[in-house]
């Protein structure tokens, strides 16, 4: 297994690089990544490429037995680009130009940029074709950022014709007859900026990182995001391209778990393996286990195969201010936790903190002096343990039975008219996702392009934007026994982001057997009773008000108006059922739901009962099945086990119980 570090050579003196390789061999590393943000040091002048500084740090680090991950610098363009190019700095929403100072300061569509990075990644490839140290390319670094300039503005009236083929087609989807916004030719098309109503009526999802908080016809909105990220998946293809004519090594990019700005199943078709970086405690929040644990999930599931960390936390980090500082154990468990869902690949950011620039507090493996403190011990007891055990987690499977489907269409969709402004689309995901991993049963996040057959149970939360293919599918997979879950704000629009004339749940009505008589947005700190069979709760932000029309009720509303009215049901379709839960509910209340369909489906959880902060993963390879045990808690907990195991760590037998202890991980090979 690849243990490592991200490394900037170009940071420290010379005479400091053979101490650092050093220091990592000692401390198991073999790998580390190079030169993603080092275009300036690599093209000094324009054409006039400089690899020997590269080359030496290589020799240095090969020489302790390290390999080399090599980043295309793209995403930090040097200054006398900028200067020579100044068109190339993206806008914003207001039109106002974005200046030098940081990175990302270009607008990806630019003709002059594509072709500076074409070059680039042409020249690192040239050279480097040949060098054994040399294992993999990283294109670019963590993608994203929107722009709305000329060229931009270019690029999307091409990307729109492509898709429409004829003007007339694109009024007709957009329904641009309302406010008279019909458009007579691509010339006319706008993009989603500041517009005349935005001083009184931002939306609802306007806090939303990197989001676009203006009013605009919901098909513009929706096609822009597409394609934006169509224009990066392109942008990282020709990159991809160019190293590719000269290189046969695996291709990654470096993603951002839920970051949901860009569709990564469409990044992730054109990359040989997924990587991602991955910092649950920094200056800007915190992350809780679950949302790790989902983070992880959805990166195997971008390829339905195992993944790299290719930034992991390994420090206090931010960049004005600090998050929390690991404590002793803590990323050992986030180690662990990776492994547990997929990672067989583990890079460390970052292996010195920097003395200059914004990420002088990012801390990493060593502080700004160089010496290898409790930090450093830990990852040398991380690398020593790993090598032990690579070929137990390198190539092994993690099996589930439940999958919980993302679309970053309908979070797109979603985000422009949330429907309530207390509606958050990932928050929906993450609270299906946490309610069935609370109940130590394994989840698979993929896209609605997956094959549904090896589950039991699909989730597809707030599935709103359909088509006919995909209620197919859906009909198809029920009929012959799995089983569906459906929730409110599903099936509401067409896959362009129209309201459908459909009743509602519009293409999912026939599979649930209901139909909406209306729904209630549930606001001003309302809350609206549910009881049922899995017990009492309450809806704080939306209700359907349902008809069955064939499903039986799980669940009534307990108040208002439509007291007495089916708030969940379940329908037998073909050899499978459909479930369809109308509102939202509070976290108990959910958390005994999906356990009483957990139960009905027959799924088979990994502990014998539920223990808060406790994480089981179970896994298998060439016929060896493991369970891996996590403990987030900062205090020890007794956890029952149903079998004989032998710890791969500690070699010792456990049977019945164990006890886990603060940060604890155990790998259990069943005996």
């Amino acid at each position: 297994m690849y243990f490592g570090v991200d490394y900037y050579p170009e940071h420290w003196p010379e005479e400091r690089w053979p101490i650092d390789a050093k220091m990592m061999r000692e401390a198991n590393i073999n790998v580390v990544r190079l030169a993603e943000f080092a275009w300036a040091k690599m093209e000094p002048e324009e054409g006039v490429y400089d690899f020997n500084w590269l080359d030496r740090s290589i020799e240095i680090l090969a020489r302790e037995g390290i390999k080399i991950v090599l980043g295309t610098p793209t995403a930090a363009a040097p200054k006398w680009m900028m200067d020579k190019h100044p068109d190339m700095y993206p806008a914003d929403v207001y039109g106002l130009t974005k200046g030098f100072g940081t990175r990302r300061h270009y607008c990806i569509n630019h003709p002059v940029y594509r072709d500076y990075s074409k070059k680039i990644a042409r020249a690192m490839a040239e050279h480097y074709k040949g060098n054994e140290h040399v294992i993999a390319w990283q294109i670019d670094n963590e993608f994203g950022g929107a722009c709305y300039c000329e060229s931009d503005l270019s690029a999307f009236r091409l990307w729109l014709r492509n898709k429409y083929g004829a003007i007339d087609k694109l009024n007709e989807e957009w329904g641009t007859i309302f406010w008279s916004h019909t458009y007579r030719n691509w010339e006319e098309i706008i993009l989603p900026v500041y517009s005349a109503s935005d001083g009184f009526s931002q939306n609802a999802g306007s806090g939303n990182l990197l989001s676009t908080p203006f009013n605009h016809n919901p098909g513009l909105q929706l096609d822009y995001q597409r394609f934006f990220s169509d224009s990066t998946a392109d942008y990282q293809r020709l990159q991809i391209d160019e190293i590719r004519a000269l290189s046969a090594l695996p291709i990654t990019h470096n993603l951002m778990g839920h970051f949901s700005e860009l569709d990564y199943f469409d990044l992730g078709k054109d990359l040989d393996f997924i990587s991602w970086d991955n910092y649950p405690n920094n200056m800007w929040g915190k992350s809780s286990p679950a949302a790790v644990s989902m983070a992880h999930d959805l990166m195997r599931g971008i390829k339905h195969q195992n993944f790299w960390m290719m930034e992991q936390q390994s420090g206090p980090c931010g960049w004005h201010s600090m998050g929390d500082t690991p404590e002793p154990g803590q990323v050992r468990l986030w180690t662990y936790q990776a492994i547990a869902h997929g990672a067989e690949g583990m890079v460390y950011f970052r292996w010195r903190a920097c003395t200059v620039g914004i990420e002088q507090y990012w801390h990493g493996i060593l502080d700004h002096d160089g010496i290898g403190r409790r930090r450093y011990r830990e990852i040398a007891q991380i690398g020593s343990e790993i090598s032990k055990l690579s070929s137990l987690y390198v190539g092994a499977e993690n099996i589930n039975s439940v999958a919980l489907i993302k679309s970053y269409d309908n979070n797109w969709s979603h985000r422009a008219q949330p429907h309530n402004k207390k509606f958050s689309y990932g928050g929906l995901l993450d609270a299906y996702y946490k309610s069935v991993a609370k109940q130590h049963v394994g989840l698979d996040v993929t896209s609605v392009e997956t094959d549904f057959s090896p589950y039991k149970l699909v989730l597809m939360p707030a599935f709103n934007l359909m088509t006919e293919e995909i209620a197919m599918k859906c009909e198809a997979y029920v009929e012959n026994g799995g089983s569906l879950l459906i929730t409110f704000r599903s099936g509401t629009r067409t896959w362009n982001n129209r309201m459908t004339t459909m009743t509602f749940p519009g293409l999912f009505r026939k599979l649930a057997g209901v139909e909406l008589e209306e729904f209630d947005s549930v606001n001003f700190g309302r809350t609206v009773s549910v009881k049922g069979s899995f017990g009492e709760g309450h809806a704080s932000m939306w209700c359907d008000v349902l008809k069955a029309s064939g499903a039986q009720t799980i669940a009534d509303y307990g108040s208002h108006y439509y007291k007495d009215k089916p708030a969940v049901t379940v329908h037998a379709f073909g050899k499978g059922r459909v479930y369809y839960v109308g509102c939202d509910l509070d976290e108990a209340a959910m958390d005994r739901l999906m356990k009483l369909i957990l139960d009905q489906e027959g799924i088979v959880t990994l502990l014998p009962k539920v223990y808060d902060g406790v994480e089981a993963a179970l896994r298998t390879k060439a016929g060896q099945t493991y369970l891996m045990l996590l403990n987030h808690n900062n205090g020890s907990i007794e956890v029952d086990l149903d079998g004989v195991f032998k710890d791969a760590l500690s070699e010792e037998t456990v049977q019945g119980s164990i006890l886990l202890q603060p940060y604890a991980v155990h790998v259990l090979l069943r005996s």
